[in-house]
């Protein structure tokens, strides 16, 4: 379709330089035949004369396609003409000049050249001393010309325009043949199956696009396989409290003791502030995940304030243990591009274990520094330490050290990876081992 409007600029383009050139070549004949009436016109004591014997005259008028008429007049009128109606220029030209005009004559168009002769003073009977040669003719041979000319300049295109769209049509439709053969062969795959697609056969141009979709491919699964290892996990973790509750509901409606009563009740309020623990810790989680972070609002958040705020909610629960939580920043603003919520949520969950892992009558300071271009937020604590052998599984959902003998879901760690990653932050941690204390680092780049 793009190629129509340039064969149509093509056609007027050269129809408009057929007529310029047809017009330049047939007005020099004309000229000619003007300046050959003109070679007619003698001076004589009478006045002009004009000279032309009939086969002159004839040969002048013979034209096998158009009509031709010739017109001589000077000041007194028209001294000899084929037709007497043939239209004078609105201006004449000068001695020895001439000029072309088109004008009509009986609803035909014409194109005219005029001829001013000059005669010599003294000999004409009027002031103006010029005999005007008027010749015209009919414009059918110059459009025939015309047609003639666009015809075998548009016919070669047209065919070379046709032959370039066969081409293209069945090379397009040729090239795309891989494309639907993987059209076809992906219509007929399982919603299940994620496996990459054979790229082996492909043509060089199509290898990109195929080895993009696979890398595609590849993070679908890992993220399906993620989050069906999350939801069985889930359902493994919900399972154990929900049964627990479930049993002392049954002992406390059977029980007819009312101190017996009271231990269910306690048992259910237990488990069932476990299970609420692990529901928001599940809920945090989802929302720390990629594709919930991808609706979250970023911005500039100072880390010197969220911290101290986060810091001072945990405060009541340290001095429950006897822990002296404490906080340590020589910045006076720590601006990072974040999202605040989340944030609240990394540093609640550091400060969290922290307090939890640390015994009775221990410490856990929270601080921030700057370190070249980067702010660090880090939570440091006395507690039992990590073990070696616990050290490479500590961010893996629903991972509990064992033997600690605290409370918990394992999702606290796993929940502060997945939040830094989302800030294109890094998360470093060191403990010497048991008894030993942790020191948990996440690394922001700084606005």
């Amino acid at each position: 379709m793009l190629l129509l409007p340039l064969i149509l600029i093509s056609a007027v383009t050269s129809y408009w330089l057929a007529n310029k050139y047809i017009n330049q070549t047939y007005d020099k004949a004309l000229y000619r035949t003007a300046l050959a009436l003109a070679d007619q016109v003698s001076l004589e004591e009478l006045g002009v004369q004009v000279t032309l014997p009939q086969v002159a005259k004839d040969l002048l008028e013979f034209d096998e396609e158009d009509d031709v008429y010739f017109r001589i007049i000077d000041p007194t009128g028209d001294l000899i003409s084929t037709h007497t109606d043939l239209p004078l220029p609105k201006t004449y030209p000068k001695g020895d000049k001439f000029l072309y005009y088109e004008t009509w004559l009986h609803s035909e168009k014409l194109r005219v050249v005029a001829y001013a002769l000059p005669t010599i003073a003294g000999f004409a009977p009027t002031d103006n001393n010029n005999v005007y040669v008027m010749v015209g003719e009919t414009l059918k041979k110059r459009t025939l010309m015309a047609n003639e000319i666009i015809l075998s300049m548009l016919l070669p295109q047209l065919l070379i325009i046709c032959l370039v769209s066969a081409l293209l049509f069945f090379g397009i439709k040729r090239g795309l043949l891989p494309l639907d053969k993987l059209k076809n062969d992906l219509s007929q795959r399982s919603s299940n199956d994620l496996s990459p697609v054979d790229n082996t056969k492909a043509l060089t141009e199509l290898q990109p696009l195929l080895s993009a979709f696979n890398a595609l491919l590849a993070r679908v699964s890992n993220t399906m396989a993620k989050q069906q290892r999350f939801v069985s996990d889930a359902a493994h973790q919900l399972k154990t409290p929900l049964a627990g509750l479930k049993t002392q509901a049954e002992l406390a409606l059977r029980e007819t003791d009312i101190a017996k009563t009271k231990h269910a009740l306690g048992q259910i309020n237990q488990a069932s502030g476990n299970l609420s623990h692990l529901v928001n810790q599940l809920l945090s989680l989802t929302k720390a995940e990629p594709e919930a972070v991808a609706a979250v609002v970023f911005e500039t958040v100072d880390l010197y304030l969220l911290a101290q705020e986060v810091c001072k909610s945990w405060v009541a629960e340290a001095l429950k243990k006897d822990i002296d939580l404490g906080f340590e920043c020589a910045l006076k603003i720590a601006p990072v591009h974040g999202n605040a919520s989340l944030l609240r949520e990394l540093m609640s969950n550091l400060i969290s274990n922290a307090v939890r892992y640390t015994p009775t009558s221990g410490s856990v300071t929270v601080g921030i520094k700057k370190e070249n271009l980067n702010f660090i937020f880090y939570v440091q604590d006395n507690g039992i330490g990590i073990f070696p052998e616990d050290q490479t599984r500590i961010f893996e959902r629903f991972y509990r050290v064992l033997g600690t003998q605290q409370e918990g879901c394992g999702l606290g760690l796993a929940i502060v990876q997945e939040i830094a990653e989302r800030h294109h932050a890094s998360i470093t941690f060191r403990s010497d081992g048991e008894g030993k204390g942790s020191l948990f680092s996440v690394v922001f780049s700084g606005n």
